[in-house]
């Protein structure tokens, strides 16, 4: 069996987004390794939710969206369902995508300097790209950029990281499952940012895209396993990584430039280029 990189690279595009990075970084910074059971938690839970989707577009053949309506009886049920799941995803991603396009802008702004950039004219901007590569975009060549966005901001975190060398046993201390006060919130945006509803519905179509049959299911569901585990893992580096500098530190997170001093033991001066790249990266 030849394994492939395919849709579950959409799933970890979509949830390793700036907002994402942002709580990450935050929660590193602000409670140190005491949270990462969080992402430990939300990572699996996404796993086995994409997994049942992915199933769904390979074997079943169907999308969602599409199988929630045919599951239904009576018309006026399914004309009900139909416009719930239409609404709800419309209003989702719209703010969902508002957030990735301000993270993006964020990147820009830290790549040309914090007053440099018109916020909204880099959103604006940013948006025309998105729509252009979607309206123009096969979806091989889409994938593909997809991947590649990830694995650039993926790579800095990895290698600061490396370099920063996290503590083992507070790696350890945070498997175990404890809200600190004051972490409440952060606890349910690190779940809320791993497990995104609307990425079920991508997963389905993508997958029935993707692959022709039920013959293909194993390696769609590596390919699930893998991309999203990976992600998972990303974002507790990127955790870790703020908990051996910024928590150390004690030091305040209000910014794209402040988020880049997480990984400067790696990359020094030009620490907020990679933040930048990142973010940009994340929320394209």
């Amino acid at each position: 069996m030849k394994l492939r990189i395919g849709p579950g690279a959409f799933v970890a595009a979509a949830f390793i987004g700036p907002g994402t990075v942002t709580t990450a970084t935050l929660a590193g910074a602000n409670f140190g390794y005491v949270l990462i059971w969080a992402l430990v938690f939300a990572t699996v839970a996404t796993m086995v939710l994409q997994d049942m989707s992915a199933r769904l577009g390979v074997a079943g053949r169907l999308g969602l969206g599409e199988a929630l309506v045919r599951s239904a009886g009576s018309a006026p049920i399914k004309w009900a369902i139909g416009s719930l799941v239409f609404a709800a995803l419309m209003i989702g991603n719209i703010a969902y995508e508002g957030g990735n396009l301000g993270g993006g802008a964020l990147g820009v702004s830290a790549l040309l300097g914090e007053n440099t950039a018109n916020q909204n004219m880099i959103v604006l901007a940013l948006a025309l790209v998105a729509g252009i590569i979607l309206i123009i975009g096969e979806y091989k060549w889409l994938e593909r950029t997809l991947i590649a966005l990830v694995l650039i901001m993926c790579a800095a975190f990895i290698f600061g990281a490396i370099i920063v060398a996290p503590s083992l046993s507070g790696l350890a201390y945070g498997l175990v499952p404890r809200i600190p006060t004051g972490a409440e919130i952060t606890v349910i945006a690190l779940i809320g940012t791993t497990i995104v509803p609307y990425n079920l519905f991508l997963h389905a179509a993508a997958a029935r895209q993707k692959w022709q049959g039920a013959y293909s299911l194993s390696e769609a569901r590596w390919d699930s396993g893998f991309s999203i585990g990976f992600g998972g893992l990303v974002s507790i580096l990127i955790v870790a990584t703020a908990a051996a500098t910024l928590f150390k530190s004690g030091a305040d997170v209000k910014n794209a430039s402040d988020m880049a001093r997480a990984i400067e033991p790696a990359f020094g001066s030009a620490a907020r280029y990679f933040v930048g790249i990142g973010l940009l990266a994340a929320g394209l």
